[in-house]
């Protein structure tokens, strides 16, 4: 990329790569788009706040930056911003009820959840959130059974999945194994099997009807262990690890 930056967000749109604000000797509102028939990176125009620990989701076409930071001082953010590759703009939509940073975001039914993360009034959270965009409102579901950030979130078969992570417990530091999965139908989070290997700040994909996820940091060092949950048998299996070790990266499909 031009431009070196970390706790960035990143998405696929209509086969272009999005790296999304972020720090890099400073906190960032700019954008690049990656072409990979051109081999290119472009800038395109800047989100209106500066965030990075942020979500992101496309939805119907566009693209959303959901909370974050946007300062060393300031907490987390709650507003939320859209990005139209129609008009290569980006428009203020309706914020999120609860400021939130290092959070999960996911579509689900044509409808975008921001799952826990964190919060400097409340610490950790377990709450979850939907955005409409037809309504353009947000309204809470569920929550978690577990507090947690630095997770990853991916939906398949029509649920969302919340897993790994990090909170802290009686003062603490503590990591997760754990994985809980949403219905929509039933408002409802269940237990599923945990991963092997508790994780934060890991990727996640979907593939092939089965669910992934990739590297992250452990109790004292990043990993290179990827796992695979089968929902059809309920259980995860270890897969060959990735050559280097690596956390708060992305596994996109493209």
């Amino acid at each position: 990329m031009p431009t070196a930056r970390r706790d960035v967000g990143m998405e696929v749109l209509d086969g272009k790569l999005y790296a999304v604000g972020g720090y890099s000797n400073g906190f960032l509102s700019s954008v690049e788009r990656y072409d990979p028939a051109a081999k290119a990176w472009e800038a395109v125009a800047p989100m209106a706040e500066a965030r990075h620990s942020h979500g992101m989701a496309v939805l119907d076409g566009k693209l959303y930056a959901l909370g974050g930071y946007k300062g060393d001082d300031d907490g987390p953010l709650s507003s939320v911003e859209r990005y139209d590759p129609a008009v290569g703009a980006w428009e203020a939509v309706a914020p999120m009820a609860e400021a939130r940073s290092d959070h999960g975001v996911a579509v689900l039914d044509g409808k975008l959840y921001a799952v826990g993360g964190l919060n400097e009034d409340d610490g950790f959270l377990s709450s979850v959130e939907r955005y409409d965009p037809v309504a353009n409102a947000w309204e809470a579901v569920a929550p978690m059974g577990e507090e947690r950030f630095d997770h990853a979130v991916a939906v398949l078969d029509g649920k969302l999945y919340a897993m790994g992570g990090q909170n802290y417990d009686g003062g603490h530091h503590r990591l997760i194994s754990s994985v809980e999965r949403y219905d929509p139908v039933t408002n409802a989070w269940e237990a599923v099997a945990p991963m092997a290997e508790a994780r934060y700040a890991h990727a996640v994909a979907v593939l092939d009807g089965k669910l992934y996820a990739a590297g992250g940091r452990g109790h004292d060092h990043r990993l290179s262990s990827v796992e695979r949950y089968d929902p059809a048998v309920g259980a995860w299996e270890a897969m060959a690890p990735m050559a280097t070790a690596r956390m708060k990266a992305f596994a996109l499909l493209m």
